[in-house]
């Protein structure tokens, strides 16, 4: 079967904005355009190192889907994560400076804004973008009345609820369920079950047990390190509950788009 993106590429409600003829591209001051953004960076040594990039076209797709936007090209390419939060140092991390990864949002989202759209939505999955996503969004809508930017990140409408129960059904605690932990490992599961290495997580539950700190340090503390990449735990992942996540995720998205852009655009 088909997988999804494949799948949608065939709905006449989806509009893939680099599949389009200069001519077709015409918003309607209606449209939203999606524009999903990741990263490439270690996940533990079971998922891809474009597990992020891969969740945020997943979800813009079935957002666009839902709601009949279009989708813009995909920012692969994001702001490096702190190496504590990956587990220590791995080959993998290709990433643009913070500065830069400003400049070429707040220009793209520009570009959009000048050739029509005024309902732009960010679908993000990489934590240490969100910041610089913020500064690109303030400085395009200082500058251009009349355009809406929302930037939503797949944990932001999950569910605080739906979260806990999840935790309570696996015993896996929130706070041992963050970067590649059983919740991520399930979506990727999920949306691309070929690209996981089920084989390299850890057997009955023996994992390593790094020090896990809040605030960041440089270098990286040995004891915070981790010989796998695997800071949290990956135990009881998934595809059926990626699935689950995943649809989670994806109604409480579209919810929240249209609920955001219901109230009259700026003017």
């Amino acid at each position: 079967m088909p997988d999804l993106p494949t799948l949608l590429w065939k709905e006449p409600a989806l509009v893939l904005i680099s599949n389009l003829a200069w001519p077709d591209l015409q918003p309607g001051s209606e449209d939203h355009v999606i524009v999903p953004v990741g990263a490439l960076e270690p996940h533990g040594p079971h998922l891809p190192l474009g597990s992020d990039t891969m969740i945020s076209d997943h979800f813009a797709h079935r957002l666009a889907h839902e709601i009949g936007g279009h989708v813009a090209p995909t920012l692969g390419y994001g702001v490096a994560t702190p190496s504590q939060r990956l587990g220590g140092t791995f080959p993998g991390v290709i990433s643009i400076s913070g500065a830069t990864f400003t400049a070429v949002v707040t220009e793209v989202l520009a570009s959009l804004a000048r050739h029509g759209y005024r309902r732009l939505v960010l679908v993000n999955s990489a934590i240490d973008n969100i910041s610089f996503l913020c500064e690109a969004a303030r400085d395009l809508t200082e500058r251009s009345p009349g355009v809406r930017v929302m930037i939503v990140n797949w944990w932001d409408v999950v569910g605080e609820d739906f979260r806990d129960a999840l935790a309570r059904e696996s015993g896996t605690a929130r706070r041992d369920d963050h970067h590649a932990g059983m919740v991520e490992s399930s979506l990727v599961m999920h949306i691309s079950p070929h690209a996981v290495r089920t084989d390299r997580l850890p057997v009955d539950g023996a994992v390593e047990r790094p020090r896990r700190i809040s605030y960041h340090l440089y270098p990286q503390p040995a004891d915070t390190a981790t010989s796998s990449g695997i800071v949290y735990t990956a135990a009881g992942a998934g595809a059926e509950l990626g699935e689950r996540v995943a649809d989670q995720v994806a109604r409480q998205l579209a919810d929240a788009v249209r609920r955001e852009f219901a109230a009259p655009l700026p003017s």
